[in-house]
């Protein structure tokens, strides 16, 4: 069951890719085209189209990427990003605690063997075949010996050296340049706060404290267009993406925890008023 849930998941995945994957050779853009026009690095690019979301820092992040790569491509952004929410959905049930204990085989008695007492001595067939065994081991054991001594006495080849006394090396391949995710905070006023990060898209997630009664009212803009305005209750998570920025207005900050990129940013600010929490990119960060 666990090899058929595996392989399921692992077709679909495969099966987005290649839709993205055709997409953008259909489009005539290379992997790198699109990594300078989205800012999504060319790994997990590449990874979208492998169907491969173990190198991506989270299936959060994954999905994100996979939505701008999609939209990017001219594709619906949203449709793929609920398959593959279905298909991570799908893949947290069956790996869940409780499936695992459903899946697992129940333990049953088992009763325990009777030993039986074997008479000393061995009869006329067991001493044959003990006398069989000794006479292939020493048969066998014979041609090892004789197989190693001949080996010994061929004179191995010595190896040969290069015409001019240097040993080229094969040129190494060149490594990907390692980006590294830099985010700083601005604190301009009591009411606002500034995150800025050099990575996009921008995936920012609010959770509020799971404390009984907690209650907060946010809305919530995406690239100047307003995408959520609700309260949020006692440990509910949200998710927002963006390309460039992000505005989190938050009647109840303190009760909030933000995650910028996978960053762990704390408490939204301390008792006080409402606040506003700004979430930019900036390439020359």
């Amino acid at each position: 069951m666990a090899e058929e849930v595996r392989n399921g998941r692992q077709e679909k995945l495969v099966e987005l890719g290649e839709m993205i994957r055709a997409r953008r050779e259909n489009l005539g853009l290379s992997i790198e085209e699109v990594q300078e026009k989205t800012k999504i690095r060319s790994k997990y690019l590449r990874a979208i189209e492998a169907g491969d979301d173990r190198i991506a820092p989270g299936k959060a992040y994954f999905r994100v990427f996979l939505k701008s790569y999609a939209e990017f491509l001219g594709l619906d952004g949203l449709e793929f990003s609920r398959a593959y929410r279905e298909i991570a959905d799908e893949d947290d049930r069956y790996w869940s605690p409780a499936a695992a204990a459903q899946e697992a085989p129940k333990a049953g008695k088992t009763r325990p063997r009777r030993r039986t007492r074997r008479k000393k001595g061995m009869g006329a067939v067991g001493k044959f075949l003990v006398a069989l065994l000794l006479l292939g081991a020493i048969i066998f054991g014979g041609t090892r010996l004789y197989a190693l001594y001949s080996s010994r006495q061929e004179d191995p080849e010595p190896p040969q050296e290069p015409e001019n006394g240097i040993v080229e090396q094969p040129d190494p391949e060149p490594d990907e340049p390692v980006h590294e995710v830099r985010v700083q905070r601005e604190d301009p006023s009591e009411e606002v706060t500034v995150f800025t990060i050099n990575e996009t898209p921008l995936l920012v997630t609010l959770k509020t404290s799971e404390e009984e009664g907690t209650r907060c009212w946010i809305q919530v803009q995406a690239d100047g267009q307003t995408v959520v305005e609700k309260t949020m209750g006692p440990g509910e998570e949200l998710e927002v993406t963006a390309g460039d920025e992000i505005k989190v207005r938050a009647g109840a900050p303190w009760v909030l925890s933000l995650t910028l990129n996978g960053e762990d940013l704390g408490a939204g600010g301390p008792y006080g008023p409402v606040k506003d929490l700004i979430f930019r990119y900036d390439e020359d960060l």
